[in-house]
């Protein structure tokens, strides 16, 4: 009977053991920086990194009422940095910043509808003061540039080049609702951006949609192949993230 009992004893032990173990390496947890106002909401951002300290996923957290009220006029868009938390480090990312676009953009004929631009950064504010407005034909070498994607030629200043893929569906007689955009300047990639319309935000999708990706990045860091757009219910909060990241480089 003793050894009976000592059994169950050392089986539930175990049991309880493996579930702690798998619950502590299954582990997340995300973290925050300051909020901003936008609208009548605010935006913030976030990573989320694993029990090892690597980054699963970064990107905005803002509240469904950031989509009332704002600015509709011509000029009046707006533009909000935000700082990244600490523990987004060793993501390689720098910074965010949130565009909104009331008029939209160049082109108007493809992306002149109301949207918004999330900007991922690589680069901080010091290096993308150096970003003149105006064309910009220096070469990128192949294996920087995701396949299909072409230059939109003209640098934003502060910003830089917007790199668009040729097969992307509003290019191709269909409505814009969202896209990814990468970032050049003088040769450099300085930014990541999901293009997302208000319109489409609205509808309060929960999506995962694919990033097409370059032979290799120049910068080491944790790189995406895919972001997502997500409607919490419960919560009124949308996030617009990168996710599935993989390292490139040494970091």
């Amino acid at each position: 009977m003793k050894t009976n009992i000592l059994f169950v004893t050392l089986s539930i032990f175990t049991l309880l053991f493996s579930c702690s173990e798998d619950s502590i390496n299954n582990e997340e947890a995300t973290y925050y920086d300051t909020s901003k106002n936008l609208g009548k909401g605010a935006v913030r951002s976030y990573v989320m990194l694993d029990h090892t300290g690597t980054p699963t996923s970064i990107g905005f957290s803002f509240t469904e009422s950031l989509l009332k009220d704002l600015p509709t006029n011509a000029g009046m868009g707006s533009m909000i940095m935000l700082d990244l938390p600490a523990e987004a480090a060793a993501s390689g990312f720098d910074h965010l910043e949130l565009d909104w676009n009331p008029n939209g953009h160049e082109p108007i004929p493809i992306y002149g509808s109301p949207h918004f631009d999330f900007h991922f950064y690589l680069m901080g504010m010091n290096e993308l003061a150096n970003v003149a407005g105006g064309p910009d034909m220096t070469p990128v070498a192949s294996q920087y540039v995701p396949k299909d994607y072409v230059s939109g030629i003209m640098a934003i200043p502060n910003m830089g080049v917007h790199w668009t893929d040729a097969l992307a569906s509003e290019f191709h007689g269909e409505l814009f609702t969202h896209t990814f955009v990468y970032g050049f300047y003088k040769s450099k990639m300085l930014f990541v951006e999901p293009m997302i319309t208000k319109a489409f935000l609205d509808t309060k999708v929960d999506i995962l949609l694919p990033v097409k990706q370059p032979e290799a990045f120049q910068k080491p860091g944790y790189y995406p192949s895919a972001y997502k757009i997500h409607y919490n219910a419960s919560q009124h909060e949308y996030t617009v993230s990168l996710v599935n990241l993989s390292r490139h480089g040494d970091i």
